[in-house]
């Protein structure tokens, strides 16, 4: 019995130490934000070198649905853009260590706004050199048989999909807010042009009415 509870407490205790461990793998934000009409807005990111950066954007509301996007480096240079894109996603391995910009340019839409959703994930290729410190002591207790790299393989998988999921279902989220975005605009535009076309058609039928008229009235007078 006793064997079988200290199996379990190092067991837990493990599956803490990888799951703390994991989650200094990687750090992800996601925003969503409202460039206005005529502006550019940029955030910037402090990352690391030698670190995997992905990042995916998502118009979901405003005009048709596009922005320009660029990507810049801590010494300015160009990593990634995009012109009047609904979507876009990359990946960059980082090379320098600083400030990342990530700029929205609507610069060119001088009436109408955009909503657009974005996700930063980045990973730290430095865990593998600091994770090997303390795999060694772990390993040392004889009542856990069983492979500290097997179960950081399982754990990280089990993370992956779930970061995977949690990826998948924001993204659908808000593929069905921009569908149901452009489908209440199309409604919009179908009613105002039914009434235009109403009002074009009953004062067509007026005039036609009143034309007629004026052609059969006769205004002459007659004498006896």
């Amino acid at each position: 019995m006793n064997t079988m509870y200290t199996f379990i407490k190092h067991l837990l205790h493990i599956c803490v130490i990888l799951i703390i461990a994991n989650s200094a793998l990687c750090f992800d934000y996601d925003f969503t934000y409202i460039i206005p009409a005529g502006q550019r807005e940029c955030f910037h990111q402090p990352i690391k070198a030698e670190n995997t950066l992905d990042f995916e954007f998502q118009v979901i509301e405003g005009g048709s649905l596009d922005v320009n996007f660029m990507l810049r480096s801590p010494t300015n240079k160009v990593l990634a853009s995009n012109i009047r894109k609904t979507e876009g996603g990359h990946t960059i391995e980082t090379t320098e260590s600083g400030d990342y910009l990530f700029c929205f340019d609507n610069t060119f839409s001088r009436v109408s706004h955009k909503v657009v959703y974005f996700e930063v994930v980045v990973e730290n290729e430095d865990y593998d050199a600091d994770g090997a410190e303390w795999e060694g002591d772990l390993l040392a207790d004889q009542l856990v048989d069983m492979k500290l790299e097997d179960m950081q393989e399982s754990l990280s998988a089990v993370k992956k999909h779930l970061k995977d999921s949690q990826t998948h279902q924001r993204v659908w989220r808000n593929v069905e807010f921009r569908d149901r975005f452009v489908g209440e605009r199309n409604f919009d535009r179908v009613n105002f042009w039914s009434v235009v076309n109403t009002v074009v058609m009953v004062a067509t039928g007026i005039t036609q009415v009143i034309m007629i008229r004026m052609l059969f009235s006769d205004s002459r007078k007659v004498r006896t």
